[in-house]
């Protein structure tokens, strides 16, 4: 009774189950790809750490510009992560203006 009321007709649970659960792959390629994929992400997150606080110290340090250029700087890091530190080391670094 219960069966028909939470299962299509003809449909056992087991098989509900068995269609929603993925099926189990007995090849490793998968944890392989999985962690080779975990120590890439790892090492752009660590190089990103080291970009993002290299491009604060050095905004902080600078002696081209006065608290409201740093101030400017610091907030585009914050806003842009990535694209902030590259345009700082590659634009601001040695520019006064």
């Amino acid at each position: 009774m219960f069966q028909n009321l939470y299962s299509p007709q003809g449909v056992s649970p087991v098989d509900t189950v068995s269609i929603l659960a993925p099926a189990q792959n007995h090849n490793n390629t998968t944890e392989y790809i999985g962690l080779a994929g975990f120590i890439v992400l790892s090492l752009a997150a660590i190089l990103f750490i080291v970009l993002f606080v290299g491009a604060l110290m050095s905004i902080v340090k600078s002696p081209n510009y006065e608290r409201g250029g740093k101030a400017l700087w610091a907030l585009a890091c914050f806003a842009f992560p990535v694209i902030g530190p590259l345009l700082w080391f590659w634009l601001g670094k040695d520019s006064g203006v």
